[in-house]
């Protein structure tokens, strides 16, 4: 039974923050092996650990990089290096790559509980803070997998935390770790810092030696992460899935210059490209905040959601309007107020400058905003209705236990089967079997209707690192700049139309109807 923590609240407080803990490690770690699928970014970040063990050189043959080549794409390397001791104890395996991730996901909400608690003081308000994160789906969703926002998150948040711990000569590191870790901390880790040293311009002033000191060392710690971007095609990413990617503001400007029949300098600035990018961008931006994202539907990406049900619970809606009210009434000239609304505001940058908006896995920063403000709104709804409505506390409760098993029921059972496609169903059941029938065909050829299912093939298989680096070739790009892998000894990663003799052929089945995403046959 799910026990919501403001059932507990007469118990001592560090039983009542252990209890919160404990449901988070529970609801994160339960089948995280298993559910959800591992999928090919994961596959990438573990299998790129297992060859620097194996190897000391990446998928491609290059010595411990900072950004690692995948699918053409260029990652940040800092994931690889936390999952290195956890492969190495645990092998390559889901929980292995998995658990860095769930571990800082943890840690996230136990800073975000301190945090809240230094601001405050308010002990209550800070326990109901860290229960909402403990319980949010839109963060239990990106603990559960090797996800590299949520692990940049913990150190983003760390930084925050230090800062107004006084740690002015180390608060600067955690931030720079999130560089290292994920391409969106890179825009909201220096805004946020920004945000603290302006908004805190008076102590900046007089502890400008130990803050010059601090941004010394974090200069010369960023550095070879920013030659690493910029050298090894890191700004590929950003022509693969920025907002330019996107010709649709190009096109419509063509269109509508096409309409008035000539291209006078009136019309060329008001159809202008760059004007409708602009609005392209804004659009992007405050489709964050709407309803259907944060209540009713989510995230756009099968891989990003879970089905029948927004990023958020939907009983948290009247909640964020009384957190506004709560922190307006009484931190309206105190520093939670103004790094709440800093922190809403800079979060969704990211993600807004793709053409993927929204997109839940770039603004996840957005969860400790949030969090503060529906943690804000129940303190108050309690505190405000206790003197009228005795059994609040137990009808609150009710709602919160039956919207956590609904969001349990949706990721655990339906997801797994409406979206097994997206979510890469089957790769851990089917490479054994390819693995020993290998040398039995001449050819195997393994559809490529699922995402990068190469990768996927090297980390279940633990394929040699050796032998892998000197053989990988990359397809050339696709429009989105994205590469992949399509033969491997004698597997190919497409299935031809005339296939020849004494071939085994790994083709895809319908979930649905048959429980399995994969069937063979052979020639």
């Amino acid at each position: 039974m799910v026990i919501p923590v403001f059932m507990l609240m007469k118990l001592n407080n560090k039983i009542i923050l252990i209890i919160i803990l404990i449901l988070a490690i529970t609801i994160r770690f339960y089948k995280i092996n298993v559910i959800p699928s591992l999928n090919p970014d994961e596959a990438a970040l573990g299998y790129n650990a297992y060859s620097l063990l194996e190897t000391g050189k990446d998928e491609h043959g290059i010595p411990w990089p900072l950004h690692f080549k995948s699918f053409g794409d260029y990652k940040p390397g800092g994931y690889v290096y936390l999952a290195l001791p956890f492969v190495k104890v645990f092998g390559l395996t889901p929980l292995a790559v998995r658990l860095p991730n769930l571990i800082l996901s943890i840690l996230t909400i136990y800073v975000l509980y301190k945090l809240v608690l230094l601001l405050t003081l308010n002990f209550k308000f800070s326990a109901l803070t860290a229960f909402i994160l403990a319980v949010n789906p839109w963060h239990i969703h990106f603990s559960r997998g090797a996800w590299e926002s949520s692990a940049a998150l913990f150190f983003i948040l760390l930084g925050v935390y230090w800062f107004y711990q006084k740690k002015y000569l180390l608060f600067l590191f955690p931030f720079v770790i999130s560089l290292y870790i994920y391409h969106s901390a890179r825009l909201i880790s220096p805004l946020l810092v920004l945000f603290l040293l302006i908004g805190n311009w008076k102590i900046f002033i007089k502890n400008i030696k130990t803050f010059l000191v601090a941004g010394l060392m974090a200069f010369f710690i960023t550095l070879p992460v920013v030659i690493s971007f910029m050298n090894n095609g890191g700004t590929a990413r950003l022509g693969g899935v920025g907002l330019f990617a996107d010709y649709g503001p190009i096109a419509r400007a063509e269109e509508l210059l096409n309409q008035h029949g000539n291209t006078k300098l009136i019309n060329r600035i008001m159809h202008n490209k760059r004007v409708l990018y602009t609005i392209s961008w804004a659009q992007k931006y405050f489709s964050h905040f709407e309803l259907n994202f944060l209540y009713q539907n989510g995230d756009d990406v099968p891989r990003s959601r879970s089905p029948d049900m927004g990023q958020l619970y939907l009983i948290e809606l009247p909640q964020i309007f009384l957190g506004i009210v709560f922190l307006l009434k009484h931190y309206k000239s105190k520093p939670l107020f103004y790094l709440t609304i800093a922190w809403l505001v800079i979060s969704p940058i990211p993600s807004s400058l793709t053409f993927q908006a929204p997109s839940a896995l770039r603004s996840l920063a957005l969860t400790i905003p949030l969090s503060i403000l529906t943690g804000a709104g129940l303190y108050y709804l309690l505190e405000i209705s206790k003197n009228y409505f005795p059994h609040n506390i137990f009808i609150i409760s009710l709602f919160y236990i039956f919207s956590i098993f609904y969001f349990i029921d949706a990721y655990f059972v339906h997801a797994t089967q409406r979206y097994s496609f997206a979510w890469n169903s089957g790769f851990s059941e089917i490479i054994p079997i390819v693995e020993s029938q290998k040398s039995k065909f001449d050819n195997i050829y393994f559809t490529n209707k699922y995402d990068q299912p190469y990768i996927l093939y090297l980390f279940f298989s633990k394929y040699p690192p050796a032998k892998i680096q000197s053989q990988i070739k990359l397809t050339p790009p696709d429009k989105f700049g994205f590469s992949t892998v399509n033969k491997i000894d004698n597997i190919t990663f497409d299935i031809p139309s005339i296939i020849p003799e004494k071939s085994l052929i790994v083709t895809e089945s319908d979930y649905q109807k048959t429980g399995k995403s994969f069937k063979l046959y052979h020639r």
